[in-house]
């Protein structure tokens, strides 16, 4: 950009030093890009020539300050004129040329410089005469606009820093650029450390600059709000993190994944912070262009911000899909999978490491596991070097024994997923109801804890500590529509008896069951009388209800009238 200059004239040196020390300068000094180099109007330069080899400072042919005046279209704009051409509208010196000529001479009031930067080409390393002019506005007020002039040399870093100065943007807020052509095409500037020349921007060009909402999302892209209305939901202030993500459809497995990963304080924290905004990396071929980065760190900033009941995590799918096909569409798939692929992408577009470079990798050789360690953990960071390295990635050993020769082989291999069994139970828990012999007592509920393998003696065994009744005054049975559907014996096992059954244990009078004693079944049925609606006559019917009873009887009591009262005083 143009730069006015103001500088006190110095005592000037012989005009013969003048002259072979600016003659030696111009010289010396190659096209070099990057290097500053500065417009002189041929006419005084021309004029300071003749000068300083046939003239003193009482001559007609004193240049007097340096004038640019030819050069500029109108004195109040300063705009350069077009088409200039060189060694007949202006000449180029280096900068330190230029320097001296200022002290020397000095320079007509409030006439800026004329710098320009060496710009490397495809083709050539040239100065660039012509800037690139832009126009500067932010996306919340299109209407006020700003034109600026930037080289080509220049990063899209430094048009953040311009705007952000001249729209009074406040420090450390996060912005984006979008660059506009034409009224339909806009385009994301997504890397702001490449140069204008890379970025493609030209004269003529938009730049338009956003600043993040304070509920995480972008003005340009606002994803749809779970609320009745946007008022609702902008005036909500929550916890931040406690937010919830609403299914897109079967993305439960992606939801998942995401509120882990929002639960893992070293990488929310990073991100929360912009920390990756240094880190992505566009030239990673492994990497994808830092998208994944930006679409993941804007879930997190709206989960985070304390504005949100729920995030609709639209715009992440999309970008998901966009990079995996496998996750296109809205079926169901592996969270792992989802988990594996998120992480490998955001490892790649923020890898510190922009050239991975070969390692050879050496044989432990009988060398201690640290030192070994130490050697394999270095030589992945020298090609694997982000945040997801940082918090995620470690070393695992193995160790292989030939055979043959009883050589032992250890390595230390880097990974960042670990499957592990998760623990199997030995235990089981089973509800079962009690029956006791108290007629009064009614059948109690009780949840026993038995080993899975266990055999029915065991669930007796568990009851028996809770209720003091002997294991051998026991019956274990299944009861199903209001009957016995089966008696078990002590040493079956307990995989034969599901969840879902209706167990039963009875309590008998005594522990054996031969000899004296009978054991009998008892069920409930009761009488219902209806009427036929057709014929009018009436009709009865009857039906098991309440659950069965098993009585152990002696034999002498097996008698008609004796059964009777035995079962009247089960009942009572």
């Amino acid at each position: 950009m143009a730069a006015t200059t103001s500088a006190a004239v110095t005592e000037s040196p012989g005009l013969e030093t003048q002259r072979k020390e600016i003659e030696s300068l111009l010289q010396e000094h190659e096209l070099c890009a990057g290097d500053t180099w500065y417009l002189v109007e041929r006419r005084w330069y021309e004029q300071w020539k003749e000068y300083v080899v046939t003239g003193d400072q009482n001559s007609s042919s004193f240049p007097g300050q340096i004038d640019n005046t030819e050069l500029f279209e109108e004195l109040d704009s300063y705009h350069l004129k077009e088409r200039l051409v060189e060694n007949e509208d202006f000449v180029l010196i280096p900068a330190e040329a230029w320097r001296n000529l200022l002290a020397w001479y000095g320079m007509v009031d409030d006439q800026p410089a004329l710098e320009r930067k060496v710009v490397d080409l495809p083709s050539t390393v040239k100065v660039e005469v012509y800037p690139v002019e832009i126009f500067l506005c932010l996306h919340s007020n299109m209407e006020n606009v700003v034109t600026a002039q930037f080289s080509r040399a220049d990063h899209i870093h430094t048009i953040q820093k311009v705007m952000m100065k001249q729209f009074d943007v406040v420090e450390g807020a996060e912005t984006r650029l979008w660059m506009k052509s034409s009224d339909t095409c806009c385009e994301r500037l997504r890397n702001v450390h490449v140069n204008v020349l890379d970025s493609s921007l030209s004269s003529g060009m938009t730049v338009i600059m956003e600043m993040r909402n304070e509920d995480g999302t972008w003005p340009s892209s606002r994803p749809q709000i779970i609320r009745n209305s946007v008022e609702e939901q902008e005036s909500y202030r929550g916890q931040p993190g406690v937010c919830g993500l609403t299914n897109l459809g079967n993305t439960c497995f992606m939801n998942s994944a995401l509120q882990c990963l929002s639960n893992t304080p070293p990488l929310t924290e990073y991100f929360l912070q912009s920390a990756y905004l240094e880190e992505l990396n566009f030239t990673n071929p492994l990497g994808m262009k830092g998208e994944i980065a930006e679409a993941y760190a804007d879930v997190i900033k709206q989960m985070w911000s304390g504005r949100h009941y729920s995030v609709v995590p639209r715009l992440f799918k999309t970008k998901v899909g966009h990079f995996a096909s496998q996750f296109l569409g809205y079926q169901q798939h592996d969270s792992q999978e989802l988990l594996s692929f998120l992480l490998d992408g955001l490892h790649e577009d923020l890898n510190r490491v922009k050239n991975k470079e070969y390692i050879e990798l050496r044989d432990a050789d009988g060398r201690p596991d640290q030192e070994v360690a130490e050697e394999a953990w270095h030589n992945h960071r020298r090609r694997n070097n982000s945040v997801i390295v940082d918090t995620f990635h470690g070393l695992f050993k193995s160790t292989l024994v030939c055979p043959e020769c009883r050589k032992v082989s250890v390595t230390f291999d880097p990974f960042c997923y670990l499957s592990v069994p998760l623990p199997v139970s030995k235990d089981r828990v089973m509800e079962v109801f009690f029956v006791s012999l108290d007629p009064v007592a009614k059948p109690v509920q009780h949840r026993l804890v038995v080993p899975k393998a266990g055999k029915v003696f065991d669930l007796c065994s568990a009851l028996s500590e809770m209720t003091n009744v002997s294991v051998n005054q026991m019956v274990v049975a299944d009861v199903f529509n209001h009957r016995f559907y089966k008696i078990y014996h002590a040493d079956e096992s307990l995989s034969c008896i599901l969840d879902r059954d209706d167990i039963f244990v009875y309590e008998l009078s005594s522990g054996s069951v031969e000899g004296d004693e009978v054991v009998l079944a008892l069920y409930l049925r009761e009488r219902s009388h209806y009427r036929d609606s057709g014929s009018g006559s009436s009709s009865c019917g009857t039906s098991l209800f309440g659950h069965p009873l098993l009585m152990a009887v002696p034999r002498v009591q097996c008698s008609r009238n004796a059964l009777y009262h035995l079962f009247l005083q089960r009942l009572a």
